[in-house]
């Protein structure tokens, strides 16, 4: 996939002025943002502590006047999502069984949609770029849940009914905000949300690190985050930092780029703080992969000032990431053994998935059945229950036709970026474009080593890029084609 050079605009002003974006809608739904925001810093600075009564009734009147306003223009309930997900293992907001923060977003999700729908007499589901593979990723995994009733009984589905509810979410959630956001100016706001919530969560992360590290065990010192897991939070800084990596990389003779240094710094703290081995090549792909955007040359000369720096100063490259790389020293032996342990232990789940596949390469054998059935193809007992590989998790459970859907929604949304960054009038469009081939890559790095687009809180931010850069291609079509973009 080359991206080929980068546009002639790429680091001076563009050759088009892009249509304004910012703006009233932006400090509007700033303002909105604003108002919890206060509330908990307040909350947290005084040490005051409301009564339950009052949050409650604090949270129906926001929730009221969010319902209201999203019925004619969904912009504020987008960024209430957008900022939300990342934080819903950490604040559930449960109102009643069953009904918690992220189930009563996503009806809301659903009202505003269908009331868009009523108001501009247009079908549920436009036809944009990208969203054909993501129909058929959606079609096929849920044919998966068929394929477990016969595998281990019809009776497993009752029992796992929410399982199935949460994996069917996400779809529901990448249709609605692909159907809620209206054009590529409310595409571009979207991202400023995504990066409002990254900087949140990244500052959760920095909060949780100043507590932990000092910690003596990598097993207690590594960072949980918002996501509740040190792999899935270091998967989630990974799929959200496309677009500032690609506002850095593309804009590099431009001074303002620079004040993203602090930013990086930080980011690189907090994810060495996870021990995560998947996100510290993640990342390390996400930025390769922005670099090979903008341009072969620019790769070639990036890298090669990268590995001589570490090859004359190896003391650079922290500890952290060599104990989980597995350069440790001999100083660090116990720590080794641990890590070979737990490599070793994903080898032979992986082996355990590759079989299943082997026996059932069409269909699989069902929705989460993988923790049922993997005793019969490890070597030996295992006490993890999941394959470590999101590829393998797709093609033993789900099918081969599944995985080629899943890779195609990613193939696609690298092409759509590539587009998107070489064709862009603006800065800030030309950067989505870059961050969302970024992502990609960086995503598929990830879920070599984990299964971490299984859970709203990690993934939510690949379905909001692939559907912001969806609309951006759109714009960047919209002369040679339909406003709207070629149907995927």
């Amino acid at each position: 996939m080359n991206a080929g050079p980068a546009p002639a605009a790429s680091g001076d002003a563009p050759a088009a002025v892009a249509a304004p974006w910012g703006g009233p809608p932006l400090r509007s739904t700033l303002r909105f943002l604003a108002v919890p925001a206060l509330l908990v810093v307040a909350m947290n600075l005084f040490g005051w502590r409301l009564e339950p009564w009052a949050l409650h009734g604090f949270a129906a009147i926001y929730g009221t006047v969010l319902l209201v306003h999203s019925l004619r223009d969904p912009e504020w309930l987008l960024a209430i999502v957008v900022l939300y997900l990342p934080l819903s293992r950490v604040y559930v907001a449960k109102v009643a069984p069953g009904l918690n923060g992220t189930n009563i977003l996503i009806v809301l999700l659903l009202i505003a949609w269908t009331a868009r729908v009523i108001a501009e007499r247009r079908p549920y589901f436009r036809q944009m770029p990208g969203a054909g593979p993501v129909r058929w990723w959606a079609a096929l995994s849920i044919l998966s849940i068929v394929t477990a009733g016969f595998t281990l009984g019809f009776f497993r589905i009752v029992d796992g009914l929410q399982e199935i509810k949460l994996w069917i979410d996400q779809f529901i959630l990448f249709f609605a905000v692909l159907n809620l956001i209206r054009d590529g100016a409310m595409a571009r706001r979207v991202m400023v949300y995504m990066m409002l919530g990254a900087v949140v969560v990244l500052a959760l992360g920095f909060q949780e690190w100043t507590e932990k590290r000092y910690l003596e065990t990598i097993e207690r010192a590594r960072l949980l985050g918002p996501q509740m897991q040190p792999n899935d939070f270091g998967a989630f800084l990974v799929y959200s930092s496309g677009t500032a990596i690609a506002l850095f990389a593309g804009n590099l003779t431009r001074l303002r780029s620079w004040l993203l240094v602090p930013y990086f710094l930080l980011l690189a703290r907090i994810l060495l703080a996870t021990f995560s081995r998947g996100a510290y090549i993640g990342m390390g792909v996400a930025g390769v992969a922005a670099a090979f955007v903008r341009g072969k040359l620019f790769l070639a000369v990036m890298g090669g000032m990268a590995v001589t720096v570490l090859f004359v100063y190896p003391e650079l490259l922290p500890d952290s990431m060599r104990d989980r790389l597995g350069l440790a020293t001999s100083q660090q032996l116990a720590v080794e053994e641990s890590l070979d342990t737990s490599s070793q232990t994903r080898l032979v789940l992986w082996q355990a998935a590759i079989e299943m596949t082997k026996e059932s390469p069409l269909f699989g054998k069902g929705f989460k059945t993988f923790p049922f059935l993997k005793a019969r193809y490890t070597e030996y007992d295992v006490e993890e229950s999941d394959n470590h590989n999101m590829f393998l998790y797709i093609s033993s459970q789900m099918g081969i036709p599944a995985l080629v859907a899943f890779l195609l929604v990613f193939y696609r949304a690298f092409r759509m970026g590539t587009h998107v960054y070489r064709s862009a009038p603006d800065v800030f469009g030309r950067s989505i474009g870059m961050g969302a081939a970024a992502m990609v890559a960086g995503a598929i790095a990830v879920n070599m080593f984990g299964s971490r687009m299984t859970d709203m809180a990690t993934m939510a931010y690949v379905w909001f890029h692939i559907a912001v850069v969806s609309h951006l291609y759109a714009e960047a079509q919209a002369p040679k084609t339909q406003p709207t973009g070629p149907t995927a």
